[in-house]
């Protein structure tokens, strides 16, 4: 595959929890930091410059700070998501659309479930480690990647 500049956010990986060993960490026992501790590189700024904004809570998880993400679908097809990113009162702060795969999805609650099956309206809370904010330039197959874009 062509080479391709995507902003990516692979630590979405990590929703609703932090995950280690397939063992949930309860964010609300982890010590707790101001969103404004979160660091986003200039590059991911410049693309995405309301996420400090959309930033709900943040926590140190084995020395490593997250940002607290809750999104709500918007649009569900089986070509894109589009996704509303809302402020912690709930208002949409900006936008945003991915393709994931035919099977690719988010584990909630233990349970695979995959982007096409998401419901308008359905809303999802996200843990992305400050070292996943950055916009990179990604080499070779994205096929296993998930790229995050403006709206479409």
């Amino acid at each position: 595959m062509k080479r391709a500049t995507w902003l990516l956010l692979t630590a979405i990986a990590l929703p609703l929890s932090f995950t280690a060993a397939n063992a949930a960490v309860n964010p609300d026992k982890l010590p707790q930091v101001p969103c404004s501790d979160v660091k986003f590189s200039a590059a991911f700024l410049a693309k995405w410059p309301k996420a400090p904004v959309a930033c709900q809570d943040a926590r140190v998880y084995k020395g490593v700070t997250y940002a607290k993400f809750v999104v709500k679908v918007y649009i569900s097809s089986p070509e894109f998501m589009t996704f509303n990113i809302l402020d912690s009162a709930g208002n949409t702060v900006t936008t945003a659309s991915m393709k994931p795969g035919p099977n690719q999805g988010v584990h909630v609650n233990g349970k695979l479930e995959k982007f096409h099956d998401m419901s308008v309206g359905e809303t999802l809370t996200f843990w992305i480690s400050e070292k996943r904010t950055d916009a990179m330039e990604l080499p070779g197959s994205t096929a296993n990647k998930w790229a995050l874009y403006p709206p479409m």
